[in-house]
Protein backbone atom coordinates (compact mmCIF):
# COMPACT_ATOMS: atom_id res chain seq x y z
CA UNK A 1 0.00 0.00 0.00
CA UNK A 2 1.34 3.45 -1.30
CA UNK A 3 1.82 5.98 1.73
CA UNK A 4 1.57 10.29 1.35
CA UNK A 5 3.18 13.20 0.60
CA UNK A 6 1.75 15.78 1.81
CA UNK A 7 2.43 18.90 0.37
CA UNK A 8 1.33 22.49 1.38
CA UNK A 9 1.34 25.92 -0.60
CA UNK A 10 -0.21 28.82 -1.00
CA UNK A 11 -0.56 28.93 -4.37
CA UNK A 12 -1.87 25.75 -6.69
CA UNK A 13 -0.03 26.23 -9.61
CA UNK A 14 3.00 25.53 -7.13
CA UNK A 15 1.56 22.48 -6.01
CA UNK A 16 0.89 21.07 -9.76
CA UNK A 17 4.31 21.97 -10.54
CA UNK A 18 6.07 20.16 -6.99
CA UNK A 19 3.82 17.13 -7.88
CA UNK A 20 5.09 16.65 -11.51
CA UNK A 21 8.60 17.05 -10.49
CA UNK A 22 7.82 14.44 -7.92
CA UNK A 23 6.22 12.66 -10.84
CA UNK A 24 9.49 12.93 -13.21
CA UNK A 25 11.31 11.46 -9.98
CA UNK A 26 9.55 8.44 -9.69
CA UNK A 27 7.79 9.06 -6.77
CA UNK A 28 4.57 8.59 -7.68
CA UNK A 29 5.35 4.80 -7.75
CA UNK A 30 5.16 4.93 -4.03
CA UNK A 31 3.34 7.58 -2.71
CA UNK A 32 -0.04 9.29 -3.04
CA UNK A 33 0.03 12.88 -2.94
CA UNK A 34 -2.26 15.03 -0.75
CA UNK A 35 -1.97 18.42 -1.03
CA UNK A 36 -4.14 21.77 -0.15
CA UNK A 37 -3.44 26.05 -0.22
CA UNK A 38 -5.16 26.09 2.80
CA UNK A 39 -3.36 25.80 6.38
CA UNK A 40 -6.42 24.97 8.03
CA UNK A 41 -6.94 21.79 6.33
CA UNK A 42 -3.55 20.26 6.29
CA UNK A 43 -4.46 18.67 9.91
CA UNK A 44 -7.46 17.02 8.35
CA UNK A 45 -4.98 15.54 5.49
CA UNK A 46 -2.41 14.00 8.04
CA UNK A 47 -2.97 10.13 8.73
CA UNK A 48 -1.09 7.73 9.89
CA UNK A 49 -0.89 6.54 6.13
CA UNK A 50 1.10 9.88 5.99
CA UNK A 51 5.34 9.80 5.65
CA UNK A 52 6.42 13.23 4.53
CA UNK A 53 4.55 16.55 4.56
CA UNK A 54 6.73 19.68 2.74
CA UNK A 55 5.20 22.97 3.77
CA UNK A 56 6.16 26.10 2.07
CA UNK A 57 5.13 28.73 4.89
CA UNK A 58 5.69 31.74 2.81
CA UNK A 59 2.63 33.52 4.00
CA UNK A 60 2.01 32.51 7.39
CA UNK A 61 3.69 34.09 10.48
CA UNK A 62 6.48 32.09 12.26
CA UNK A 63 4.54 31.50 15.07
CA UNK A 64 1.85 30.60 13.03
CA UNK A 65 4.61 27.96 11.24
CA UNK A 66 5.42 26.88 14.38
CA UNK A 67 2.15 25.61 15.98
CA UNK A 68 1.40 24.13 12.73
CA UNK A 69 4.56 21.88 12.99
CA UNK A 70 3.40 21.36 16.33
CA UNK A 71 -0.43 20.47 14.98
CA UNK A 72 0.65 18.08 12.25
CA UNK A 73 3.24 16.46 14.84
CA UNK A 74 0.49 15.56 17.49
CA UNK A 75 -1.30 13.96 14.99
CA UNK A 76 1.05 11.57 13.76
CA UNK A 77 4.20 12.05 15.67
CA UNK A 78 6.31 9.70 13.07
CA UNK A 79 5.61 12.55 9.98
CA UNK A 80 8.69 13.80 8.45
CA UNK A 81 8.37 17.31 7.50
CA UNK A 82 10.45 18.91 5.48
CA UNK A 83 9.95 23.63 5.89
CA UNK A 84 10.65 25.70 2.67
CA UNK A 85 10.98 29.20 3.96
CA UNK A 86 12.18 32.83 2.58
CA UNK A 87 13.60 33.74 6.00
CA UNK A 88 16.67 32.22 6.33
CA UNK A 89 16.79 33.09 10.07
CA UNK A 90 19.46 30.92 11.49
CA UNK A 91 17.05 31.53 15.20
CA UNK A 92 14.04 30.61 13.64
CA UNK A 93 15.74 27.71 11.81
CA UNK A 94 17.18 26.31 14.88
CA UNK A 95 13.48 25.95 16.50
CA UNK A 96 12.25 24.14 13.52
CA UNK A 97 14.56 21.61 14.36
CA UNK A 98 14.09 21.75 17.87
CA UNK A 99 10.44 20.51 17.16
CA UNK A 100 11.04 18.05 14.89
CA UNK A 101 11.23 18.98 11.30
CA UNK A 102 14.20 17.09 9.16
CA UNK A 103 15.30 19.80 7.03
CA UNK A 104 14.68 23.79 6.28
CA UNK A 105 15.53 24.62 3.06
CA UNK A 106 15.59 28.78 2.03
CA UNK A 107 14.00 30.22 -1.15
CA UNK A 108 17.42 29.70 -3.45
CA UNK A 109 16.97 25.83 -3.68
CA UNK A 110 16.49 24.60 -6.91
CA UNK A 111 14.54 20.92 -7.65
CA UNK A 112 18.35 19.15 -6.95
CA UNK A 113 18.75 20.46 -3.97
CA UNK A 114 14.95 19.57 -3.06
CA UNK A 115 15.39 16.12 -4.09
CA UNK A 116 18.36 15.49 -2.08
CA UNK A 117 16.89 16.98 0.61
CA UNK A 118 13.60 14.59 -0.31
CA UNK A 119 15.61 11.47 -0.12
CA UNK A 120 17.35 12.32 2.95
CA UNK A 121 14.49 12.59 4.99
CA UNK A 122 12.72 9.95 3.14
CA UNK A 123 15.75 7.73 4.46
CA UNK A 124 15.70 9.02 8.22
CA UNK A 125 18.18 11.32 7.84
CA UNK A 126 18.28 15.15 8.66
CA UNK A 127 18.96 17.11 5.97
CA UNK A 128 20.87 20.41 6.23
CA UNK A 129 22.25 21.92 3.16
CA UNK A 130 25.87 23.51 3.05
CA UNK A 131 24.19 27.38 3.54
CA UNK A 132 22.17 26.31 6.44
CA UNK A 133 25.16 24.40 8.35
CA UNK A 134 27.35 27.37 8.06
CA UNK A 135 24.72 29.42 9.61
CA UNK A 136 24.10 26.74 12.61
CA UNK A 137 27.61 26.43 12.93
CA UNK A 138 28.04 30.55 13.36
CA UNK A 139 25.60 30.28 15.47
CA UNK A 140 26.42 27.88 17.66
CA UNK A 141 30.10 29.36 18.27
CA UNK A 142 28.74 32.40 19.02
CA UNK A 143 30.47 33.81 16.03
CA UNK A 144 27.64 35.27 14.27
CA UNK A 145 27.70 39.45 14.19
CA UNK A 146 27.81 40.97 17.71
CA UNK A 147 25.14 43.62 17.10
CA UNK A 148 22.71 40.42 16.22
CA UNK A 149 23.09 39.59 19.87
CA UNK A 150 20.74 41.59 21.35
CA UNK A 151 17.82 39.77 19.19
CA UNK A 152 17.86 36.56 20.62
CA UNK A 153 17.97 38.32 24.23
CA UNK A 154 14.00 40.07 23.15
CA UNK A 155 12.73 36.38 23.10
CA UNK A 156 14.13 36.52 26.72
CA UNK A 157 11.82 38.65 28.11
CA UNK A 158 8.69 37.49 30.11
CA UNK A 159 4.80 37.99 29.28
CA UNK A 160 4.84 40.83 32.16
CA UNK A 161 7.96 42.58 31.11
CA UNK A 162 6.68 42.77 27.85
CA UNK A 163 3.70 44.53 29.07
CA UNK A 164 5.60 47.23 31.20
CA UNK A 165 8.33 47.46 28.08
CA UNK A 166 5.12 48.52 26.32
CA UNK A 167 3.83 51.06 28.66
CA UNK A 168 7.19 52.43 29.36
CA UNK A 169 7.40 53.31 25.55
CA UNK A 170 4.03 55.06 25.77
CA UNK A 171 5.46 57.39 28.63
CA UNK A 172 3.86 56.39 31.06
CA UNK A 173 5.01 56.85 34.88
CA UNK A 174 6.21 54.18 37.11
CA UNK A 175 2.90 54.71 39.38
CA UNK A 176 0.30 54.52 35.78
CA UNK A 177 2.24 51.45 35.34
CA UNK A 178 1.99 50.05 38.59
CA UNK A 179 -1.97 51.22 38.85
CA UNK A 180 -2.82 49.97 35.27
CA UNK A 181 -1.68 46.26 35.33
CA UNK A 182 -2.70 46.32 39.29
CA UNK A 183 1.18 45.81 40.58
CA UNK A 184 3.17 47.60 43.19
CA UNK A 185 5.56 50.53 41.85
CA UNK A 186 8.41 48.38 43.40
CA UNK A 187 7.95 45.50 41.18
CA UNK A 188 7.27 47.79 38.39
CA UNK A 189 10.96 49.53 39.02
CA UNK A 190 11.91 45.27 39.18
CA UNK A 191 10.35 44.70 35.88
CA UNK A 192 12.81 47.97 34.47
CA UNK A 193 15.72 46.83 36.11
CA UNK A 194 15.34 43.72 34.27
CA UNK A 195 14.07 44.76 30.78
CA UNK A 196 17.44 47.27 30.83
CA UNK A 197 19.73 44.23 31.85
CA UNK A 198 18.49 41.78 29.42
CA UNK A 199 18.93 44.47 26.15
CA UNK A 200 21.27 45.44 27.58
CA UNK A 201 20.77 49.52 27.90
CA UNK A 202 21.60 51.97 30.70
CA UNK A 203 18.77 54.32 30.62
CA UNK A 204 14.96 54.41 30.00
CA UNK A 205 15.40 56.94 27.28
CA UNK A 206 17.98 54.38 25.69
CA UNK A 207 15.00 51.77 26.61
CA UNK A 208 12.28 53.60 24.58
CA UNK A 209 15.20 53.90 21.83
CA UNK A 210 16.01 50.52 21.27
CA UNK A 211 12.09 49.08 21.31
CA UNK A 212 11.16 51.46 18.60
CA UNK A 213 14.32 50.68 16.46
CA UNK A 214 13.47 47.26 16.80
CA UNK A 215 10.09 47.24 16.41
CA UNK A 216 9.37 45.91 19.82
CA UNK A 217 6.16 48.40 20.35
CA UNK A 218 3.92 49.09 18.13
Amino acid sequence: MKTEIILFDNHFLYLQALCCLLDKKGFDKKYNYQYTVNPDELENLVSEKSEIAVLNILGLSTNDAFTLVEQLMTVNPELKIIILTPNPDVKVIKKFFDKGVKSVLSRDTDAALFITALNEVIAGNVFISDETKNSLYNFICNLEDPNEKKFGVIEELTGREKEVLELICEGLRTKDIADKLFISIHTVESHRRKIMSKLDVRNSSMLVKFAVDNHLVN
